[in-house]
């Protein structure tokens, strides 16, 4: 049997999760989670892998083409793992379409693969939060996930001057296609590529770049008027583009809202090919760290043709874990390891024979709701000490013949009780 050298490295594009490292991914999820369901939606799942024409249908050629994890699996069917949930969650919903009551609101955290290249903010594996709402066709849907976004970045108390989230309309990007620049079908891919990089190019590389796909000096012309209008332009649109119509009345709803951290860019295109309407992207806008959008996401009441089934209104966004971990870190939004330890209580052990007793006492303050862990073996009561600092363990709780002693491990102050119901209060303080 040939002898492997193993590395003990995670596969290229993934990362490994230790204890700290889990306890702040669950922090973001926990807030994710919690903000959903208090926004009424409910939680559900898929399985990792999909047929893989799922995505080939309708997520357009770079992803399907290029980035899918895909295999043909032992019955002969070409299988992928999920590189995203709208596909698979429009799936689900085209199974039960006429079943489930109107609106739908629906949120899963889940994990994703991608085969890309590797780099700061973009990975091969990442978790990403969906939150989708299907069912109502006008802009309310956005506004309630912008406000759900918004009630999020508050709960993680992210400064409002390091983030902007930044909206546009497919509709209005057809109505520059066909009715401003009257472009031919072949032309409007390659000018929407190009609009959709136009933040990472020179002014004049993009020119060139317009010109050499066909675009004429007057066209050009006004592409870059179109792209650099601000929201007072759209009035003059309004009665010509539903796009504009639309995003007029989204700001307006913004407005009275008090969502200021919302900004209309007609440059925003996203790259999925299922998107119809509305379309957005956050960005981190207070330092230079992280260049990457956060997430995105838009309105794509289309997607349930690929299952022959009547369209149904949809909005969503999918929030990733690694740029949004990446985002917390920059503004040191993770609270610090003492807060974030799950461990309350560490109960030391200087006798064999108090082991009994002390698991005992374990399991009634964990009944009270105290998460509690026990010394297993007789040590030296200095390293059982070292061993809680380290974990950042808040409480030590040494049982003695006939009282317990508690230490606060951050102030150094110990007490003394005689019955265990009396250690809760000082526990929950």
């Amino acid at each position: 049997m040939k002898n492997y050298k193993l590395s003990v490295q995670p596969y290229k594009g993934t990362k490994d999760y230790f204890p700290l490292d889990m306890a702040k991914r669950n922090y973001l999820f926990n807030i994710w989670r919690q903000t959903a369901i208090e926004f009424g939606y409910e939680e559900y799942d898929t399985p990792i892998i999909e047929d893989a024409n799922i995505y080939r249908a309708k997520s357009g050629d770079e992803l399907a083409n290029t980035q899918l994890y895909n295999f043909v699996d032992k019955g002969g069917r070409e299988v992928a793992i999920r590189p995203e949930m709208t596909p698979s969650v429009a799936r689900l919903i085209a199974q039960k379409v006429n079943e489930l009551p109107k609106p739908i609101r629906w949120f899963s955290i889940d994990k994703f693969y991608r085969y890309e290249k590797p780099q700061k903010g973009r990975s091969r594996e990442f978790f990403q939060l969906n939150i989708d709402m299907f069912g109502i066709a006008n802009i309310t849907a956005e506004t309630e996930i912008f406000q759900f976004i918004n009630t999020v970045m508050e709960k993680i108390k992210a400064p409002k001057s390091s983030w902007k989230v930044y909206v546009n309309n497919r509709y209005l990007m057809d109505y520059l296609f066909e009715k401003i620049l009257k472009l031919k079908a072949e032309q409007i891919p390659q000018v929407a590529r190009a609009i959709d990089n136009f933040t990472k190019m020179e002014p004049n590389n993009f020119k060139d770049f317009l010109k050499d796909i066909g675009l004429d000096k007057l066209q050009i012309e006004k592409l870059m008027d179109f792209i650099s209008m601000d929201l007072k332009g759209l009035y003059a649109l309004k009665d010509q583009s539903k796009g504009a119509e639309e995003l007029i009345k989204l700001f307006d709803l913004c407005e009275q809202l008090e969502l200021t951290n919302f900004e209309f860019k007609p440059y925003i295109m996203r790259g999925i090919a299922y998107y119809t309407g509305t379309v957005i992207e956050m960005f981190d806008v207070g330092s230079s760290e992280n260049p990457r959008a956060l997430f995105g996401g838009g309105r794509y009441d289309d997607l349930l043709d690929i299952f022959d089934k009547p369209k149904i209104p949809a909005f969503g966004i999918g929030w990733g874990s690694v740029t949004m971990e990446d985002f917390m870190n920059t503004y040191k939004l993770f609270p610090d390891s003492t807060n974030i330890t799950t461990t309350k209580v560490l109960i030391t052990l200087v006798n064999k024979k108090d082991l009994v007793k002390n698991m005992e006492l374990a399991n009634y303050l964990r009944s009270e709701g105290i998460n509690t862990e026990n010394i297993l073996e007789e040590n030296d009561l200095r390293k059982q000490l070292s061993y809680g600092s380290k974990k950042k363990i808040p409480f030590v709780i040494f049982v003695e013949e006939d009282k317990y002693v508690v230490r606060d491990m951050t102030t150094g102050e110990q007490i003394e009780v005689a019955e265990k119901e009396d250690l809760i209060q000082h526990l929950t303080k």
